[in-house]
């Protein structure tokens, strides 16, 4: 087995046993753990065929990291830890343990831009990993959970912005990384 599949294999797997491990709440297994398998199943077809170009990428990436800032600013001034637990029936996130795990979590994805940045294939699942789960799938479920309640619910306004850029820089990725069959 070649590099650009084990390294990205081995990174899942120790994602899923940390999401086991550390994970306090339901909501965290039901997103981040199927969400690492779509990101393998995602990274096969995408960057192991062919490494995109950084500049098409890479402002795009930056951009809704940004967001993701504020994102998690609007989560914590509308009480993201609270209502989200109150929706499952669970208790509150505790504050320590969310800061953390976002900050942690940022922090990697920024690691993840450099990866994009130096054509790191092997490592491209993590900034991957931003753009599905962290992007277009925290997006849709802040919308989902919006509609649900039937109001505004903590998240949904930085949601509606990824929900429109998330999807442009997933088509730039799936451009990037076509391959041309030869006939």
């Amino acid at each position: 087995m070649n590099r650009y599949i084990l390294i990205p294999l081995v990174i899942v797997i120790i994602l899923i046993a940390i999401f086991i491990i550390v994970s306090s709440t339901l909501t965290s297994v039901i997103v981040f753990i199927p969400g690492t398998i779509l990101t393998y199943i995602v990274y096969l077809n995408t960057f192991y065929k062919k490494t995109p170009t950084p500049e098409r990428i890479l402002p795009l990436y930056l951009l809704l990291l940004g967001i993701q800032f504020l994102h998690f600013t609007e989560e914590y001034l509308t009480d993201f830890i609270i209502e989200v637990p109150k929706l499952l029936g669970q208790e509150a996130y505790p504050l320590d343990y969310w800061l953390v795990f976002n900050m942690v979590a940022y922090f990697i994805f920024i690691i993840g831009g450099i990866f994009l940045f130096k054509q790191i294939k092997e490592l491209m699942i993590i900034p991957l990993f931003f753009i599905l789960v962290g992007v277009l799938l925290n997006s849709i479920g802040h919308i989902l959970i919006s509609i649900y309640v039937g109001e505004y619910f903590s998240g949904l306004y930085t949601a509606l912005i990824y929900i429109v850029i998330g999807p442009i820089l997933m088509k730039r990725v799936l451009d990037e990384t076509k391959t041309s069959i030869k006939a």
